[in-house]
């Protein structure tokens, strides 16, 4: 997939954080579904040392993780680690690879940014993969699915060369998954944070305005209207509903654990 190396550096500002929304977000609906099994359990640290497991993989790494994106390499590392250590023992743990690869993408934009382009691009090519591994070796996983959708989508938004059929082909797939993860979500929509509803919602409004698929941006941006009404989701939505005709979509994961870089 190919993309803009002068944007690249910008992703590292909310990719990490768009990819813990979204596997939180999944682990919520987990909870709210009863048709779907308990997420699959990984040994922290403690529980490795004899204690007991009580924690999803994304609730012991996602705090590394967040402060790593903003800016602690050593947090970064140690989470890095974490997920190396599992894969060590089962390579196909889909939310490890998840993770570690969404890590890889960070520390690539970071080269990037000191202008090492061939160090970049050698993570990136890595992290793009082991996030496709993820998906393949767990394709019923709407947390995995979750985590790369929204992570190729921001990388879409952050830049990338439209006329090139692999990237295409690659953001098409990504926004196939979210359309797979918001069928998923629907029956308990509602049930959600605002927030979590909000980014799957705009998440999905991007990547086809992206695509050039500007009557289903279109469709998510009404729905964003109704399912977000009251809120900073809403008025946004109907900001890019009153432009014609419809650009691609720009939207920034806004959280109240993120704030504005």
């Amino acid at each position: 997939m190919k993309f803009c190396h002068a944007r690249r550096a910008r992703l590292a500002k909310c990719l990490l954080v768009i990819v813990a929304v979204g596997l939180y977000g999944a682990a919520r609906c987990q909870t709210l579904s009863a048709r779907r099994p308990a997420p699959a359990r990984a040994q922290s640290p403690q529980a490795r040392d004899g204690g007991k497991t009580t924690e999803r993989f994304d609730e012991i790494v996602r705090a590394d993780f967040f402060a790593g994106m903003a800016g602690d390499d050593a947090r970064l590392d140690r989470g890095m680690k974490f997920c190396e250590e599992v894969l060590s023992s089962n390579p196909k743990h889909a939310e490890a690879l998840v993770w570690h690869g969404g890590g890889l993408l960070t520390r690539a934009s970071r080269a990037y940014a000191k202008g090492d382009s061939r160090l970049g691009d050698s993570l990136w090519g890595r992290g793009l993969e082991e996030m496709n591994d993820a998906v393949r070796f767990e394709p019923d996983n709407m947390g995995v699915k979750i985590g790369r959708s929204a992570t190729l989508i921001g990388l879409a938004q952050s830049g990338w060369d439209s006329s090139d059929a692999d990237s295409r082909a690659l953001l098409a797939s990504a926004l196939e998954d979210y359309e797979k993860v918001y069928k998923w979500q629907k029956p308990f929509l509602r049930e959600l944070g605002i927030h979590s509803r909000g980014e799957l919602l705009f998440g999905l409004a991007s990547g086809w305005s992206i695509l050039g698929e500007r009557d289903k941006a279109l469709g998510y941006l009404r729905l964003i209207v109704t399912e977000c009404k009251g809120t900073a989701y809403e008025s946004e939505a109907r900001h890019w509903l009153s432009v014609r005709p419809l650009p691609v979509v720009e939207h920034d994961c806004a959280g109240c654990h993120t704030g504005r870089f």
